[in-house]
C-alpha cells in the first residue's frame, strides 16, 4: 500500500492526481470543466453572477478549513465589475484569489486580457495569482508587460 491520495478519472480509470500526507510543497488542486458542465449546474463560472453565494460558500469554507482558502474567477463584463467583485471576495478572508483573464464568452481559446488582472491586482492587497495563455516560461513577459507580477506580494499571515 502507497499510503497516497489519489484521484482518478471514474469513466477512463485513469489516475488524475495524487499526494500524500508526506508532501511538504503547497499543494494546489483545481477542479474544473472544459465544457458547459459547471455552468448548467450553476457552478464555476455560473457563480460570477452570484456575488451573495460566492461570498456565502467562501465564508462557510474560511470559518470551517484550517488551510488557506483560494478563489479563482474570470474577467467579467468590465474590468470595473472584476475589481469590485474581487474586493468582495477579498473581505472573506480568503488567502489568495487567482484571475482567468478571460470571459465566460471568450471561451476556449479567447486571448488573455492582462490589463484586467493588472486592474485587480493593483486594487487587492491579498496574492493575486495571474492565470491563462502561461504555458512556458517565456509566456511570463506578457504579465509583466501587463505589469501585474510587480504588484503580487505574499501577504502577511
Amino acid at each position: 500500500m502507497l499510503w497516497t491520495v489519489d484521484l482518478v478519472e471514474k469513466d477512463i480509470e485513469t489516475l488524475v492526481f495524487w499526494t500524500c500526507d508526506e508532501e511538504t510543497s503547497p499543494v494546489v488542486f483545481q477542479i474544473g470543466t472544459s465544457d458547459s458542465f459547471s455552468i448548467i449546474g450553476e457552478n464555476g463560472a455560473a457563480l460570477l453572477s452570484k456575488p451573495n453565494l460566492i461570498h456565502d460558500i467562501l465564508t462557510t469554507l474560511e470559518r470551517s478549513l484550517n488551510i488557506p482558502v483560494t478563489c479563482k474567477i474570470r474577467l467579467l463584463k468590465t474590468h470595473h465589475d472584476t475589481v469590485e467583485l474581487a474586493g468582495w471576495i477579498e473581505k472573506t478572508g480568503v488567502a489568495a484569489k487567482a484571475v482567468h483573464g478571460r470571459k465566460v464568452a471568450d471561451r476556449p481559446r479567447g486571448p488573455t486580457q492582462w490589463d484586467g488582472v493588472a486592474e485587480v491586482v493593483s486594487a487587492l492587497s491579498i496574492l493575486v495569482i495571474a492565470n491563462g495563455d502561461v504555458f512556458e516560461y517565456s509566456n511570463l513577459q506578457c504579465i509583466k508587460d501587463a505589469r501585474t507580477v510587480m504588484s503580487l506580494q505574499t501577504p502577511q499571515i
